[in-house]
C-alpha cells in the first residue's frame, strides 16, 4: 500500500526528517558501516554525513498533527514524517536509524528523495523551489523506536547522548582507528600528534590527551598495522564542535569485544574525493581589493605536503596601459588543518584591474591520499 505525506505548517525547523514507523532488525555488518551521532553533530557536519547511515536517539514530541524531534535544549528540531503522533504534551525518547542527507547538494529529481516533499518544503521555509548547499538537511529513516536506558557508560553510549556524560569519567573500550584513518569523524581535534580515534560498534570518538601507549604496547597513529588493536581508556568526557572527547587518564591494552562489530579495512566505508566547498574571493568575483588573501576551503582533510607543487597563480588577460605584461605572482601557501582551509598570501599586492587565475593542479590529495580533481579560480582586482 502506498504511503500519503503531508505537508502542513512549520514552526522554526533546523533539520528536517523522514522516519518509518516500522523497526527494523540491524545486523552487525550494518552497525559496522554506520555513524552513532548526536543531532548537534549532524548539524555542525554536514559534508561529512551527507549519505551517510547514521543513528541518533533523542526527544519526540508532537505538536498538532505533526512529530518532532528535538535536543535537550530544543535549539534543533527535526520534522519527523510517519511516526505515529504521542499524545499533546507527552515527550518521547526515540532511536532513529536512517540515511542522512544535505537536500542542497542533491538534484531535484534524485530517487533517494522519491515521495518526499521537498520542494514543498523548501518553499515553505526558505521560499523558492529547491534548498541550496547547507540549507535543508535531511534524514530519510528506515526504523525508530522507544530508545533503550543505559545505566553503564560505554563509547556508544556517550556518543549518542553526550550531555548525559559531559565532565563525568568514564571507562570505555574500543578499536584503536589511529588519527582517523579510516575517515570515522569529521575532523581533528588537533590537541595534540598522538590524538586518536577509538571506535566500537557504531561509534566513534576522539582520545585525547596521552600517548597510545602503555605496558607492553607502543601504537603509531599513522599505523594501519596497529589498528588491530583494543584499548580500554579511563577519562573525562568533553564535546568540542559536536565532536565527542575523552581527556585520557590511563590507557590500556583490552580484549576485542567480539560482541559487537567494528570495521575492518576491508569494511571501512569508501570516502568521496575532497572537492573544494567555498572560497574567498568568491569564483569571478570583481573589484577584489589588491591587499586580499586567497582563501580556499575543502570537505576534506587535506594532505598539506601535496600543495607545495600544485598551486598556480598568474594573471590572464590583457594588461591595462602602464602595467607590467608578464609580471609574475608570487606567494606563499598555508594550509590551516583545523579548518581545512589552504591560505595563499602574496607578497606584494596584486596590479589593479587585472584578472587573476588560481589553479589547484593535479596531484593534491586529502589525507588518505583520495585526489582533488583539479580546480581554477578566477576574479578581478579593482583600483584599491
Amino acid at each position: 500500500m502506498k504511503k500519503t505525506r503531508r505537508l502542513c505548517q512549520f514552526v522554526q525547523p533546523v533539520l528536517v526528517a523522514g522516519l518509518a514507523s516500522s523497526v527494523l532488525a540491524t545486523s552487525l555488518a550494518a552497525q559496522a558501516n554506520r555513524h552513532a551521532a548526536s543531532i548537534d553533530a549532524l548539524y555542525q557536519h554536514r559534508f561529512f554525513f551527507h549519505r551517510e547511515e547514521i543513528v541518533v536517539t533523542t526527544d519526540a514530541t508532537t505538536e498538532g498533527v505533526l512529530t518532532w524531534l528535538v535536543n535537550d535544549d530544543n535549539s534543533v528540531r527535526i520534522l519527523a514524517l510517519d511516526v505515529p503522533p504521542l499524545p499533546t504534551g507527552v515527550r518521547e525518547r526515540l532511536e532513529v536509524i536512517g540515511r542522512f542527507y544535505d537536500v542542497g547538494r542533491l538534484e531535484e529529481t534524485d530517487s533517494r528523495l522519491s515521495g518526499l516533499p521537498i520542494g514543498q518544503i523548501s518553499e515553505q521555509l526558505l521560499s523558492k523551489r529547491w534548498p541550496g548547499i547547507g540549507e535543508l538537511p535531511l534524514i530519510i529513516a528506515s526504523s525508530s523506536r522507544s530508545a533503550r536506558n543505559t545505566d553503564k557508560a560505554t563509547l556508544r553510549s556517550i556518543v549518542l547522548e553526550p550531555e548525559r556524560y559531559l565532565g563525568e569519567d568514564v571507562t570505555v573500550t574500543g578499536r584503536f582507528r589511529g588519527r582517523n584513518l579510516y575517515g570515522d569523524l569529521p575532523e581533528a581535534p588537533q590537541k595534540s600528534r598522538w590524538d586518536f580515534v577509538l571506535r566500537s560498534a557504531d561509534a566513534s570518538a576522539w582520545v585525547v590527551g596521552m600517548e597510545p601507549k602503555g605496558d607492553g604496547f607502543e601504537l603509531d597513529v599513522m599505523a594501519r598495522v596497529d589498528t588491530s588493536k583494543w584499548l580500554e581508556v579511563n577519562g573525562s568526557v568533553r564535546r568540542e564542535d559536536g565532536m565527542i572527547l575523552i581527556e585520557a587518564g590511563t590507557i590500556t591494552l583490552a580484549e576485542p569485544v567480539t560482541s559487537r562489530a567494528t570495521p575492518t579495512e576491508t569494511e571501512t566505508r569508501s570516502l568521496p574525493e575532497p572537492d573544494v566547498i567555498f572560497s574567498t574571493p568568491l569564483p569571478d568575483d570583481i573589484d577584489v581589493p589588491k591587499d586580499s588573501t586567497v582563501r580556499v576551503q575543502f570537505s576534506r582533510d587535506m594532505d598539506a605536503e601535496s600543495f607545495e607543487e600544485g598551486v598556480q597563480v598568474r594573471y590572464t588577460g590583457t594588461a591595462p596601459p602602464g602595467s607590467n605584461d608578464s609580471a609574475e605572482i608570487v606567494f606563499e601557501l598555508s594550509y590551516r588543518s583545523r579548518n581545512r582551509v589552504l591560505e595563499i598570501r602574496f607578497d606584494k599586492e596584486l596590479e589593479r584591474f587585472r584578472n587573476v587565475q588560481v589553479e589547484l593542479l593535479s596531484g593534491i590529495t586529502a589525507s588518505d591520499g583520495s585526489p582533488l580533481q583539479p580546480w581554477v579560480l578566477s576574479f578581478f582586482v579593482g583600483g584599491s
